[in-house]
């Protein structure tokens, strides 16, 4: 199991791109950051622990970041781990006992939790105790510090109603505004020191998705695309050459999904996840979660109770 101490002062990844470190960095989720601001005021004044959050919506919309935010604003430790690296109680009870007075417990994709992790969580979300069995019988409650749990998950009715209900606070990350892509865009071009044409960003804005981490990706590649070209700055021009050349279509589109879309054409029926996942050659899994979240926002296809179809 691996737990990540976050030291909030270096929110840096691997490839060196500077992260949003404050409230103010980071863009959009204006709702969700207002609230957060009073709950963090009320827990300074107090001096006490935040309440527990819970952050839900689509991968890469930046679930981590804030929660990063949270503890750097609160001044407190953050550990991070992944629900389905957590298999026994032993291990969550490991974790508990390791945290700080106020420290920020993240679990990302919490509703992969399996019920007795759970079971010890309640306890020690409501009362900051933890329930041991003793080997010559009966139980013991051990006090802990009080801490904040952070939840974070992609599919947030698969938590369960118990679960949901020892949360203060539940957040559901929004879609970010053409806008808001836009200020997105700027700052990755600037923080990789690509120079642009004033009108660039409406162009990458009307072609990329509305996911952050996405957005950071399609910079990356942009920066790429022109210091091995010897471009000096990005124009119209180069961008159009960049999309061809990255096989990039409509709505971001890659061959994929034109692949997945040719395949209902060709049988022009209904057509179950996992016959068009063995048309593809990838796994059930990857098509429902990687391959048609992006066909079923652009309108591209519906799922039925006959399968996937076209529109």
């Amino acid at each position: 199991m691996e737990i990540k101490k976050i030291d909030t002062r270096q929110l840096n990844d691997t490839n060196g791109h500077s992260r949003p470190d404050s409230f103010a960095t980071f863009i959009g989720q204006s709702q969700i950051k207002k609230i957060l601001k009073t709950a963090i005021g009320s827990a300074q004044k107090r001096q006490g622990n935040l309440g527990h959050v819970l952050f839900a919506g689509p991968s890469g919309f930046g679930k981590t970041t804030m929660a990063t935010i949270i503890s750097k604003e609160m001044s407190v430790g953050v550990k991070m781990v992944t629900a389905y690296a957590i298999s026994k109680p032993s291990e969550i009870v490991s974790i508990l006992n390791s945290l700080e007075s106020w420290d920020i417990l993240f679990i990302d994709e919490i509703h992969r939790l399996k019920p007795m992790i759970e079971e010890v969580l309640y306890i020690a979300m409501e009362d900051f105790v933890i329930d041991m069995v003793m080997p010559e019988g009966g139980s013991v409650r051990i006090p802990i510090n009080p801490f904040t749990l952070i939840g974070a998950t992609t599919k947030s009715e698969m938590l369960s109603q118990p679960m949901k209900n020892r949360f203060v606070y539940s957040f559901h990350f929004m879609e970010y505004t053409f806008e808001e892509k836009q200020i997105i865009i700027e700052r990755y071009l600037d923080f990789y020191q690509i120079p642009f044409e004033s009108d660039i960003l409406q162009a990458i804005a009307h072609k990329v998705d509305s996911v952050p981490r996405e957005i950071h990706t399609i910079c990356i590649k942009i920066r790429d695309f022109c210091v091995n070209h010897g471009y000096s700055k990005l124009t119209n021009e180069i961008w159009l050459e960049f999309l061809h050349h990255s096989q990039i279509k409509e709505g971001w589109m890659t061959p994929l999904h034109q692949q997945y879309l040719d395949v209902l054409a060709h049988y022009d029926r209904p057509l179950w996840s996992k016959a068009i996942a063995a048309q593809l050659g990838v796994n059930e899994k990857a098509l429902e979660e990687d391959i048609e979240p992006l066909l079923l926002k652009l309108g591209k296809i519906e799922k039925t109770h006959a399968g996937r179809v076209l529109l």
